[in-house]
């Protein structure tokens, strides 16, 4: 199909009249007769003739994982996939000055019309950014070539947040949700977006929180510790209604100190296994409301922070332990009247080669009498994304769970549910 291969051929040598305009951290050249139109996280520009369009987007830079066929994968699952494109029909990829770039293409229809889908993923200089290309006629080829080839980024994209490094990196590590919105882990927190908004979810960090002290509330630290660090603000406004439990939260108009672009801010600090901190950057005070109409709004957010399982993922050994008591005392002398206590602790170990072991182990005290129980379990696994079966479980039957990776400071944990019975949850971090 020659619409398709003149798509998917990235490097050319169109040189049409164009002028040159800005987005973000890019320089670029617009068409003759485009037009433009820009957003938070892109830049659209457009040309239709009536029967004959074409739609381009330059998509913000991101903190680059150093996977750069990840990224690309990625980038056709939410601009590509969603047309029932499972693969791209044509793939091309290249080096050059010091970018690793992968172009996709393949052809779709809407209400019996065909067009073409192009993906272009760019990975250097420790960021990626994507082009994309939606056209239904030959004509636009030479103006697409021209413009994907003029995209230029100036030489400093290291405000680009900072992808999360360490031993322990997701293989999947980014999300596309059905409602529109994208998570991605990087090295301070979780970068959840959608057309227009951002979301930051901060991991739990115990040591900023032991730098609090009583006496400072926690939305005006972590607004100075966090919010202040990436914007300027000037007049931000607590949140001042009297619940319980206490809602921590600022707002206020702002402005990115990466990109000087006005915005408004919403920040809410979420005490739930240590201080989660939610940071909401929208595009002005409306938007941030039509979004989250009152501070206990952002709360769901943290179920964004969620991610596909790989066996590379599970390898390993992975363990939980818990456990509680009670003391009681007599009502009417105030006498010490014994406790009662329990414990359990759970480890799995997933193997390259497809095998397992777990072993679960129980401890009830009461009035110092301790009893033990113990299973163990030894069989085969294996991984689809979102669910982990395992064979050889409770009389021998297979047992499925739903799956999945919540990023953490430095790593991840794998949270195993089994899907018979949901209050069974394992939630492991794995042992160095």
């Amino acid at each position: 199909m020659r619409l398709l291969c003149g798509v998917v051929l990235l490097i050319g040598s169109c040189c049409l009249a164009q002028s040159r305009d800005t987005f973000d951290v890019f320089s670029f050249a617009v068409p003759k007769g485009w037009t433009v139109e820009k957003s938070d996280a892109s830049v659209a520009l457009k040309k239709d003739n009536g029967r004959q369009y074409c739609n381009s987007w330059i998509f913000r830079p991101r903190a680059s994982a150093g996977n750069h066929q990840a990224e690309f994968e990625a980038d056709w699952r939410t601009h590509a996939a969603k047309h029932g494109l499972a693969r791209p029909e044509k793939v091309n990829t290249i080096r050059q000055d010091g970018w690793e770039i992968t172009s996709g293409g393949g052809s779709a229809s809407f209400k019996g019309q065909r067009f073409v889908i192009s993906v272009i993923t760019k990975t250097g200089r420790g960021v990626s950014y994507t082009v994309l290309h939606y056209l239904n006629d030959p004509s636009f080829i030479e103006d697409t070539i021209a413009l994907t080839n003029s995209i230029a980024m100036a030489e400093a994209p290291a405000s680009v947040p900072a992808v999360a490094t360490g031993g322990m990196r997701m293989a999947k590590f980014n999300t596309n949700f059905d409602d529109g919105w994208a998570a991605t882990p990087l090295a301070e927190y979780v970068q959840v977006t959608r057309v227009g908004m951002e979301v930051r979810l901060y991991y739990v960090n115990d040591g900023l929180e032991k730098r609090r002290g009583n006496t400072v509330g926690p939305p005006e630290f972590y607004w100075s510790q966090i919010v202040e660090a990436a914007f300027r603000t000037a007049r931000p406004v607590k949140y001042e209604g009297v619940n319980y439990p206490p809602i921590y939260f600022m707002e206020g108009a702002a402005a990115d100190k990466r990109t000087g672009q006005a915005c408004y801010v919403g920040m809410k600090v979420i005490y739930e296994g240590g201080a989660r901190v939610v940071v909401a950057v929208a595009p002005n005070q409306a938007a941030f409301r039509q979004r989250f109409a009152q501070p206990n709004d952002m709360d769901r957010m943290l179920v964004y922070n969620k991610f596909a399982v790989t066996a590379r993922d599970m390898a390993g050994t992975w363990v939980r332990n818990a456990g509680g008591g009670v003391e009681y005392y007599n009502a009417y002398t105030g006498n010490y009247a014994g406790m009662s206590a329990n414990s359990t602790s759970d480890e799995f170990v997933f193997r390259e080669d497809g095998s397992y072991q777990s072993t679960h182990r129980y401890a009830n005290t009461n009035n110092g009498a301790t009893q033990f129980s113990g299973l163990d379990y030894k069989g085969r696994y294996t991984v689809s994304d979102w669910e982990v079966l395992a064979t050889n479980r409770v009389d021998g039957k297979a047992k499925k769970f739903w799956a999945r990776l919540e990023a953490i400071q430095n790593g991840y944990l794998l949270i195993l549910t089994d899907s018979e019975y949901e209050r069974l949850q394992y939630v492991l971090y794995r042992r160095r």
